[in-house]
């Protein structure tokens, strides 16, 4: 405590120069503070207020026949049946876009259609996040869900004023819809609002099940799931790794009646992988008494066990009606199927008639099966058909950064898979780069305020070197009295702290202000990119209490090992050689 009440009595001593060294370093501490903020700032609007809106928290995409833009599952209870008792959901939401070309008075130019479901009950704060991202100068987000007016929508004010037109105007739109059929709509003007980010000006947003239904969407069936947890960032990855495990397929098995020219049976359609490698293994296994691999390979082609043809009374050649319950169909589908094979032996069952996945997922996800009936026992793929028969879905591997995303996409472009798969991200790992420019901006920014502190410090050691020499004689007499070296050299330490704790409270306190002041400043940029950094026209600061920490400490911490030096030959100093000092 003696050490402390020294300390601290010399830094008023030296006022004027205390202040100016002081200044120096707060203004430091302040440009370090305001730079953290504004870089999480820009982390927070990106992963919050942009890619919340775009991906969600955790996404679950689906894409069909290997197309990317292809995004539909065709069992909308049966996916949100694996989130349904999860508690850290808040919102899960149907992700359904499209884009289009649209059409105005005189001007054209693309939009992106987003579906949104204004029925659903949202709470306050959210609403209150809508309305500052998209902030509306005409008409209601409820004017959409008016069944008077003809595709009612929301436009951006700058696309609106790019196309020429204004509220209740009709504008057309051409576009391709889930199955890669060219449409064409007419959409009417219901609200204009306003958004500061220029990747979000092209959006239009439309009622989700008219867009369904443009699109061509089924009332049972989905596009990609978009959920909003509690605490992302600890949730996020967790969460993401359930439903993953949830999702595990089985095989895509129909249960179906078989009919031939001497009656109808029951039978099982099983479909099974048709790569090159896939092929080989089955035609290693299966023995024909009738037919050719060439014939069952293709798309159309079965292999009927020798049995079953039998009571079918068909062979080689011959085409089987096929007739099965539908799950969302009152009707029963019927199908007509060559066969291209009598399978002799190694068929995985004497019901059981093999489709190569191709045609067999035609059958399949256009009209999906029922569940077997009472009595039917369900058919589990063991053994050596385990790993050859078609899945019910391809669940696609767990990714954790931006590149590993990247690529698996890329594989699914090049790979094209037969079946849908099946995708669960959080958006850290769609935007991981969001990270590392936040990283790569806080590095930037402490080096430059580390080179201003190093200058700063250099101001500290010859200023503690200048207080040493002028109170040579009065470490003299301390050192006289019973003071150690150890003491002395830790009571000037101690005033570098207090200095550095001091100047550092003051900077965070000037920082703050100043984050106060540029944000009350209003700017309108007209299609400029760096409009995304704003919130409500303003720029956004996010100050955090382990980033301002972090950075004192880091200051205090270069401050102390600065001053220990000097403070040290201070110390060392013989007492007789101190008291005879004039200076």
């Amino acid at each position: 405590m003696l050490l402390i009440r020294l300390s601290l009595r010399n830094l008023l001593r030296q006022k004027r120069r205390n202040i100016l060294l002081g200044s120096a370093m707060a203004i430091g501490v302040a440009i370090l503070v305001v730079a953290n903020s504004f870089s999480h700032g820009i982390s927070d609007i990106m992963f919050n207020k942009i890619m919340r809106y775009v991906t969600g928290h955790v996404a679950i995409r689906f894409n069909e026949r290997g197309g990317i833009m292809r995004e539909i599952f065709r069992d909308r209870a049966r996916v949100l049946e694996t989130i349904k008792d999860e508690p850290v959901i808040e919102e899960a939401d149907e992700s359904i876009g499209m884009f289009a070309r649209a059409i105005g008075n005189g001007r054209s130019d693309n939009i992106i259609l987003i579906g949104v479901n204004t029925r659903k009950g949202i709470s306050e704060k959210a609403m209150k996040e809508v309305r500052e991202a998209f902030r509306l100068v005409e008409g209601s987000w409820k004017d959409v869900e008016n069944a008077s007016i003809e595709n009612p929508v929301i436009i951006s004010a700058e696309k609106a004023r790019y196309l020429n037109v204004k509220r209740n105007d009709v504008v057309r739109v051409r576009f391709r819809n889930m199955f890669g059929q060219d449409q064409a709509a007419r959409l009417t003007i219901a609200g204009i609002m306003k958004n500061d980010n220029i990747f979000m000006q092209p959006v239009v947003f439309l009622e989700l099940a008219r867009e369904k239904e443009l699109l061509g969407y089924r009332p049972y069936e989905t596009g990609s799931l978009s959920l909003k947890i509690k605490d992302p960032q600890k949730n996020a990855f967790a969460l993401a790794g359930r439903i993953h495990e949830r999702l595990k397929p089985g095989a895509a098995v129909i249960y179906a009646s078989v009919s031939g020219r001497s009656g109808s049976v029951p039978a099982v359609l099983l479909g099974y992988k048709s790569d090159d490698g896939s092929k080989k293994k089955i035609a290693g296994m299966l023995k024909l008494a009738g037919g050719s691999f060439e014939k069952a390979f293709k798309k159309d082609g079965v292999f009927v066990p020798a049995g079953l043809a039998r009571k079918l009374g068909v062979s080689a050649g011959d085409t089987i009606k096929l007739s099965y319950d539908r799950k969302f169909e009152k009707t029963p589908k019927e199908a007509l199927l060559p066969v291209g094979a009598v399978c002799g032996s190694g068929c995985p069952g004497e019901n059981i008639i093999l489709m190569n996945d191709s045609g067999f997922y035609d059958l399949y996800y256009e009209n999906m099966p029922a569940a077997p009936g009472p009595g039917v026992k369900p058919y589990a793929a063991g053994g050596a058909w385990g790993g050859l028969a078609a899945p019910e879905w391809i669940l696609l591997k767990r990714t954790f950064n931006t590149e590993e995303y990247r690529k698996k996409y890329q594989d699914i472009a090049r790979n094209k898979w037969k079946g849908t798969t099946i995708d669960v991200s959080t958006m850290y790992e769609t935007a991981s780069d969001i990270l590392k420019l936040e990283s790569v901006l806080n590095i930037i920014t402490l080096s430059a305020v580390l080179v201003l502190f190093f200058i700063i410090l250099l101001g500290v050691v010859n200023t503690l070197r200048m207080t040493i020499r002028e109170r040579t004689r009065e470490i003299g007499a301390v050192r006289a009295i019973g003071m150690q070296r150890a003491e002395v050299r830790n009571m000037f330490i101690l005033e570098t702290f207090f200095l550095t704790v001091f100047s550092s409270a003051a900077g965070i306190i000037m920082g703050f202000a100043v984050m106060r002041g540029l944000s009350l400043i209003t700017f309108h940029p007209q299609d400029n990119p760096l409009g995304m950094l704003l919130v409500n026209s303003r720029l956004y600061f996010l100050p955090t209490f382990t980033g301002i920490a972090g950075s004192v400490l880091l200051i205090i911490a270069i401050a102390v090992v600065t001053a220990w030096f000097p403070a040290r030959r201070g110390a060392n100093l013989p007492p007789a050689q101190a008291l005879r000092h004039f200076g």
